[in-house]
């Protein structure tokens, strides 16, 4: 049987991933917190050499596009340099130039912050291959293709993401239920999308802050073993993602919730009965199923 798959990917963002909706809350919390908890994030990936993808917002590079409040909340180079040099391998993804909305975006802005970002990983010497969609708000494939991206994500695998087709508010409250009770999460397989690979995701790391406290992380380690279980049965994908911002409160919970899933899987690669992966990746694979796990 072919061994399962394990993908995490990391969407960083710091201020321009609530730029929409900004509050002087959000600009202190990621002044003063992204960093010390990318850096617990690093050491954990270091301390089990287990790569992810990470998806930088260029505008992370550019100090001149820094917006209203401390610089540290939109401009952090020391971050993205940090990740790049980390003894796990992770590879540098694109989260959009400036995080705006390919759903709602005109073609032209759509290539023109695509071009921007391109600029950026190009003049710092990043790789441009992987692109997360700004809030999974899918949209303008084919700029996203011609921009020289190969793989991205936009969707979830799983009931969750059929209940967020009957409207935002189902969602939510599916999304809230899925994280609250151990319901194991679906692989992924690859999808076609024209020229790019479409990589689902499978479970989200959900932070702590709000109704979202009583996600217990008994509950959660649960979820992950059992999407990597899961993903090894049905020779699938487990793509688990999260956001730095995820680990804003409950932190060393949070940590530890996280560093006992990578154990865990790192011992499951040793044994050849899990294979890591970065996005990017899957861009060779020659020939993506067209649809996801059923299993």
């Amino acid at each position: 049987m072919t061994a399962g798959k394990l993908t995490i990917s990391i969407d960083l963002e710091l201020a321009w991933g609530v730029w929409d909706h900004l509050t002087p809350d959000d600009l202190r919390r990621a002044a003063r917190d992204e960093r010390p908890i990318c850096a617990a994030l690093i050491e954990l990936f270091d301390r089990y050499r287990v790569p992810a993808t990470w998806a930088v917002v260029a505008a992370l590079l550019d100090e001149s596009s820094a917006r209203a409040g401390p610089k540290e909340a939109w401009f952090a180079p020391d971050i993205v340099e940090r990740v790049a040099r980390a003894k796990a391998g992770h590879e540098i993804g694109s989260h959009g130039g400036r995080h705006i909305y390919f759903d709602t975006a005109s073609a032209a802005d759509a290539h023109g912050d695509l071009a921007y970002a391109q600029q950026i990983h190009r003049a710092h010497g990043l790789a441009f291959d992987s692109f997360v969609f700004p809030r999974a708000a899918g949209g303008h494939l084919d700029a996203v293709a011609a921009a020289g991206l190969k793989v991205c994500n936009y969707a979830d695998v799983g009931w969750v993401e059929r209940a967020r087709m009957v409207g935002r508010r189902a969602g939510k409250i599916a999304n809230f239920v899925d994280k609250l009770l151990p319901i194991p999460p679906r692989a992924a397989t690859v999808e076609r999308r024209g020229a790019l690979a479409h990589l689902p995701k499978s479970m989200l790391l959900m932070g702590r802050n709000g109704l979202r406290r009583f996600v217990l992380p008994p509950v959660t380690r649960a979820k992950m073993r059992q999407g990597l279980a899961r993903a090894q049965a049905t020779g699938g994908i487990f793509h688990l993602w999260f956001h730095p911002s995820n680990f804003y409160y409950r932190g060393e919970e949070q940590l530890a919730t996280l560093g006992s899933f990578l154990a865990a899987a790192a011992r499951e690669a040793e044994h050849g009965r899990i294979e890591i992966r970065t996005m990017g990746s899957y861009a060779d694979e020659s020939d993506p199923p067209t649809r996801t796990q059923d299993r």
